[in-house]
C-alpha cells in the first residue's frame, strides 16, 4: 500500500512537471527576434542610460567588459563602478584604463555584498534608466543600442526589463567545453521559464547578471540584505507586490544578449546553486509562481529518488520519462540562446543526454548540502 502511494505521488509530480514544462515551451516560442528593433516614435529623444557595475575582485574580468562597451556601436551615457572592498587591485586597474567614450565613476560600496552596492549605484545614477550587469559579463557591439531602442519603443510601459543572458566566456561564441555547455544549458532552461512567465504577464524570476530598471522604480529597501543572493528576485517581488507585475518587460533582441562566465569547477557551481536555493526558501507570496516551480522540482526529485530505491523498474521508467521531457525543452532553449552553434546534431543530443543523467544527482546533492553550507558571493555571505 505504501509503495503504491509513493509511486502514485511520484508520477503525480511528474505529471505536474510535464504540464509546467509544456507551458514554458509554449511561452518561450517566438521569444527572440533577429535584426534591429525599428523605432516606433522617431521623434522621441533616445533615453539616457547609466550602467551600474557592483564589483569585488574583478581586476581580470572588468577590463574586458569595459572594452566591449567602448567598442559598441552605441555606448552607455555613464558607467558607475561600485567596489566592494576588492583586494586584487580592481580599483587600480580601473584608473589605468584611458580614452573610454563614456564617463566612469568609481565609488565604494557603503555596505557589504552586492545588494547595498547595487542600491548605492542606482541611487547615484544621473540618468532615468539603469542597466546592471555583472563584471564577468561580455556583450556584443549592438548591446547598448538594442536596449536603448527597446526602451525608446516600450519604456512607457516598463519599470523592469529582463535581458537575455547565457553562460559563455565570449559575447558571440558558444561554450567550448562539455562542462561549460552543461552549465549553459541548465541556465538556459531556467531563463526559458522566466521569459515565458514574463511574456504571459506573470513574471516569476529574473537574473541579476544582466537586467534593466527604471531608476525611480527600484525598491531599495526590499532586497533582503541578510541573504547573499536575490537582488533580482526580491526586487521583482516588490514590483509584483505593489501591483506592477505587468510592467516587467522582456527584450527579445538577440543583440541584447549578454554572456556571463560559467563557474570554473563543480565546487563553485555547487556553491552558486546552494546560494540560489537559500533565497528560494525566502520567496515572498508575490513570487507564487516561483514557489510553485520550486515545490514541483523538489517533489519530483524527492519522490523519484525514493521510488528508484524501493521500486527500481518504476523508478527507471520515471527518470527516463523526465529525461525525455527535459531534453526536448532544453534543446529548444539551447538553440535559441546559441549554445549549440557550430555543433553537429549528434554532439548536441549527446550533451543533452549527459545533462539529463547528471542533473538529478546534482540537484539532490545541492538540496542535501543546503542546510549545512552558507555559500558566499565573492567570499562574502551577506551584507
Amino acid at each position: 500500500m505504501i509503495a503504491a502511494l509513493l509511486i502514485l505521488t511520484a508520477f503525480l509530480f511528474l505529471l505536474l512537471h510535464l504540464i509546467q514544462v509544456a507551458r514554458w515551451s509554449r511561452g518561450f516560442q517566438g521569444a527572440f527576434s533577429v535584426g534591429h528593433e525599428s523605432p516606433k516614435a522617431p521623434q522621441k529623444v533616445p533615453p539616457k542610460i547609466s550602467l551600474v557595475l557592483p564589483v569585488r575582485n574583478e581586476a581580470v574580468t572588468l577590463p574586458h567588459l569595459l572594452a566591449d562597451l567602448a567598442m559598441g556601436a552605441d555606448t552607455p551615457d555613464e558607467v558607475i563602478i561600485v567596489d566592494d572592498a576588492s583586494t586584487d587591485g580592481t580599483t587600480q586597474v580601473i584608473s589605468t584604463i584611458q580614452n573610454l567614450p563614456f564617463s566612469v565613476r568609481t565609488m565604494a560600496n557603503p555596505g557589504t555584498g552586492k545588494k547595498p552596492g547595487l542600491s548605492a549605484g542606482i541611487k547615484a545614477a544621473i540618468h532615468p534608466w539603469v542597466i546592471q550587469v555583472d563584471a564577468d559579463v561580455r556583450v556584443g557591439p549592438e548591446f547598448i543600442r538594442s536596449v536603448r531602442q527597446h526602451i525608446q519603443n516600450r519604456g512607457s510601459e516598463t519599470d523592469m526589463l529582463l535581458l537575455p543572458l547565457r553562460l559563455a566566456y565570449s559575447a558571440k561564441k558558444a561554450p567550448s567545453t562539455v562542462f561549460e555547455s552543461l552549465q549553459a544549458l541548465d541556465f538556459a532552461a531556467m531563463q526559458g521559464w522566466a521569459v515565458a512567465a514574463a511574456r504571459r504577464g506573470r513574471p516569476a524570476m529574473a537574473s541579476g547578471g544582466a537586467w534593466v530598471w527604471r531608476a525611480s522604480a527600484f525598491p531599495h529597501d526590499q532586497l533582503r540584505q541578510e541573504l547573499a543572493s536575490g537582488d533580482d528576485v526580491f526586487s521583482l517581488a516588490a514590483l509584483i507586490k505593489r501591483g506592477d507585475g505587468h510592467r516587467v518587460g522582456w527584450c527579445g533582441q538577440l543583440d541584447s544578449m549578454a554572456s556571463a562566465a560559467p563557474m570554473p569547477n563543480v565546487w563553485s557551481l555547487l556553491d552558486q546553486r546552494i546560494r540560489w536555493g537559500a533565497k528560494a526558501k525566502a520567496y515572498p507570496k508575490a513570487l507564487s509562481e516561483a514557489r510553485r516551480v520550486s515545490i514541483i522540482i523538489a517533489g519530483v526529485h524527492l519522490f523519484g529518488t525514493i521510488m528508484l530505491v524501493l521500486q527500481p523498474l518504476f523508478g527507471l521508467a520515471f527518470w527516463t520519462t523526465k529525461a525525455v521531457i527535459d531534453m526536448a525543452y532544453t534543446h529548444q532553449v539551447g538553440r535559441a540562446y546559441g549554445i549549440f552553434d557550430g555543433r553537429a546534431v549528434g554532439r548536441r543530443w549527446g550533451t543533452l543526454v549527459i545533462l539529463a543523467a547528471l542533473h538529478p544527482p546534482f540537484i539532490i546533492t545541492t538540496l542535501l548540502l543546503m542546510p549545512f553550507r552558507k555559500a558566499p558571493w565573492k567570499g562574502r555571505t551577506a551584507a
